[in-house]
């Protein structure tokens, strides 16, 4: 077992309840009393800090009274056997809410002195309060780091967590903390985001897109906001004005979309708190049966004042509360119309300060660039069409490697940039095409005065064929400006269901083999044969499955002729490999009578550096060799991927003709794997190595399947 597997493991141990050697959700650390508790508190603040000014103190230190007991018996358990890694990264998630986290920036704001609604609403306290929530950070960032790094931590450390590197540990927090609202990279497309997560996906995409357009129809009242800013700055060292003007403009953008639109924070709050429930939810679903002890109970009273504060609010502010959402819709219906028109702009600067805005007013001088700027933006443009093109290619055709896939760690990278980058063409994209079709840009210079001279001298026909031929580009600039974000998410699902049903019918390829990997003990890996015969489309041949033995070292793959509907039978009829020794026997059938079987094979393969095969006949003693032509091709988080090929006589190095080749899982069933076949028949050199091949699929399928977390 290589290293990346090892902390793979690790990772899923953390991850996954129920397995590697994880025990029942341990209730006093994440029980259902306690995660419903958290999730009553983490739901009522917000309202609260919203309508009900006097009441937000006790649920913050109800909050603070949940999270702390559970951190502090989680750090008081490193270094025995009480907890699980799963337990324990369990109790980090629980405790580190949105809210939570809003704590915490909130005290760091107020600790710096500056103006937050949070802390202005407390009564009494606020010292003690500061404090607690700045020293959460080091609480989780403590923990999390003790979960992956130590090896003796907790009670399955010592087994999966040995060796672990700050790359990877920053990877699976990146992905797990920040990324995990979105989810939809990798394996995920639109449908199985509405299936798994509600949509979640989708709308958080979306919502990313808006506040895009958003940012761009609003240019020039945050060019306003950020010269307000700065004329109110004080002076500060260089440093702390580097700082603060870089910092200026995320909170200058905020400032105004959340303040022009208030919809926006019910929709962001809504999609945190969404996929912080949905991974507390799948961790309480664990476990099935616990008596409820007396720190359970004390959990679920905590929820008590929060509950009757929020009650109150109801009695008192009810009508303003039913005003609020009646105008939901409202606002929602001005901010759509501003996102396609433009107007009426709903951002008042003097409202919102008490005076007038200073605006800039700027010239765009294009007149000796404005070719440069039209390559650059098409350059780029082009730059993330070709990401997206290798992110679907790669994704859907995984065999044979390209840079994106080979490694195998290297897809989440570059899956995250291309995301990343998307979203950065998208801004671009629509600043673009929001001035070009807006119409108030003016060109100063030679290329301004030709340009004007040039709609002067156009015909009114000429001129209604540009009208016309704007309107016809509209798709196109609609494709460019959510292209990067929304591509990638729709373009993989589709490419890999065409894959799958057609990737086997190129050269040189004569049939197909799905192979099912178990699901669960009750049911048996399977492979299932595919082959054109007399008509043009694969009609189904024959089965084979898998067949443990008392020792788990030992599998048969064995023909099983009630399932298979052909009246042919393989000429292999069984394979018994021994996985401990790494060597295998295959029975074939004996031509006078098809009915019984003789050793007609025997060999061995390896997994060192490359999977390859030593395969002898038993009649002739030929041998034949073959070989993958890449070294990975197990992986713990994904399906076998590989192309086996004729090795050159005497084991060398040289490779010949394919013998098979795996194509793509089916969408949405991570447990089936469809495998191209060279040769026109089941033999000795095609079923060997898919047997192999299914043992490491009917591990994948048991991985895939399994509950989590998170999709990582």
């Amino acid at each position: 077992m290589n290293n990346t597997t090892i902390l793979s493991d690790c990772f899923s141990a953390q991850t996954i309840p129920g397995h590697y050697k994880n025990n029942e959700l341990n209730p006093d650390v994440g029980g259902f009393a306690v995660g419903l508790s958290n999730i009553v508190i983490n739901i009522v603040l917000p309202i609260l800090l919203r309508w009900a000014h006097d009441d937000v103190q006790t649920t913050v230190v109800m909050l603070l009274s949940q999270v702390y007991p559970i951190m502090i018996a989680t750090a008081g358990s490193i270094n025995s056997t009480n907890l699980s890694l799963f337990d324990a990264h369990f109790a980090v998630a629980v405790t580190a809410s949105p809210i939570s986290v809003y704590l915490v920036y909130s005290a760091f704001r107020d600790f710096l002195g500056h103006h937050n609604s949070l802390f202005e609403n407390l009564r009494t306290g606020k010292t003690i309060i500061r404090y607690l929530s700045l020293a959460l950070p080091f609480l989780w960032l403590g923990i999390n780091l003790t979960i992956s790094f130590s090896p003796r931590a907790f009670k399955n450390s010592p087994d999966y967590c040995r060796g672990m590197t700050f790359t990877r540990w920053f990877e699976f927090q990146a992905v797990s903390n920040f990324i995990g609202v979105l989810d939809v990279m990798g394996r995920r497309d639109i449908w199985n985001d509405l299936q798994g997560r509600g949509g979640l996906g989708a709308i958080a995409l979306a919502s990313m897109w808006v506040w895009a357009i958003y940012i761009v129809r609003h240019r020039y009242d945050i060019l306003d906001e950020l010269v307000y800013r700065k004329e109110r700055q004080s002076k500060r060292s260089t440093l702390a004005k580097i700082w603060y003007r870089v910092w200026n403009i995320p909170a200058a953008s905020w400032f105004v979309v959340t303040t022009s639109h208030p919809w926006m924070i019910f929709v962001i709050i809504m999609c945190l708190h969404w996929s912080w429930v949905l991974g507390i939810a799948k961790g309480m679903t664990s476990s099935q049966q616990y008596e409820l002890s007396y720190g359970q109970i004390m959990s679920l009273f905590s929820t008590v004042p929060p509950i009757l504060a929020l009650c109150k609010l109801l009695n008192l502010r009810y009508r303003n509360l039913v005003d609020f959402m009646k105008t939901l819709p409202f606002q929602f219906c001005v901010g759509a119309k501003f996102l396609l028109m433009g107007s009426p702009n709903p951002w008042d600067f003097y409202e919102a300060h008490g005076e007038l805005p200073r605006r800039l007013v700027a010239v765009w001088p294009l007149d000796q660039v404005w070719s440069i700027v039209v390559a650059l933006w098409l350059g780029f443009t082009s730059l993330d069409a070709w990401w997206v093109y290798w992110y679907v290619r790669s994704g859907s055709m995984p065999n044979p490697r390209t840079k994106v896939n080979d490694p195998h760690r290297a897809w989440k990278p570059f899956s995250v940039a291309m995301y990343t980058y998307g979203y950065c063409i998208c801004y671009v994209n629509i600043y673009i095409w929001t001035v070009f079709y807006d119409g108030n840009y003016s060109l100063t210079g030679k290329f301004g005065s030709w340009l004007s001279c040039l709609r002067e001298t156009l015909s009114h026909r000429q001129r209604n064929l540009l009208r016309a031929l704007k309107f016809m580009i509209i798709p196109l600039a609609f494709v460019m400006c959510c292209g990067g974000l929304f591509i990638p998410f729709a373009a993989l699902p589709l490419a890999q269901q065409y894959q799958w049903s057609r990737f086997c019918e190129r050269y040189p390829f004569e049939g197909e083999v799905i192979l099912t990997g178990a699901t669960n003990p009750g049911l048996k890996s399977t492979a299932t044969f595919f082959y054109s015969g007399s008509s043009t489309f694969r009609e189904r041949y024959f089965d084979y499955s898998i067949v443990p033995n008392e020792t788990f070292s030992l599998q048969t793959l064995i023909f099983n002729p009630k399932t298979s509907p052909s009246p042919n039978r393989p000429q292999v009829v069984s394979v018994a490999y021994n996985t401990s020794e790494q060597s295998f026997e295959a029975r074939c059938t004996v031509s006078q009578n098809a009915s019984m079987t003789a050793l007609c094979a025997f060999g061995t393969w390896t997994k060192k550096k490359y999977l390859s095969f030593r395969i002898q006949d038993a009649h002739n003693n030929s041998i034949t060799y073959l070989r993958t032509v890449d070294e990975e091709w197990e992986f713990s988080d994904d399906a076998p991927s590989l192309v086996l090929k004729h090795q050159g006589f005497d084991n060398t190095n040289d490779l010949g003709g394919v013998v098979l080749q795996t194509a793509v899982t089916q969408r949405n069933y991570c447990y089936r794997l469809k495998t191209c076949l060279a040769s026109p028949e089941a033999d000795v050199a095609t079923v060997v190595p898919l047997g192999v091949i299914l043992l490491t699929q009917q591990t994948f399928a048991g991985y895939c399947t399994r509950p989590r977390i998170y999709a990582l």
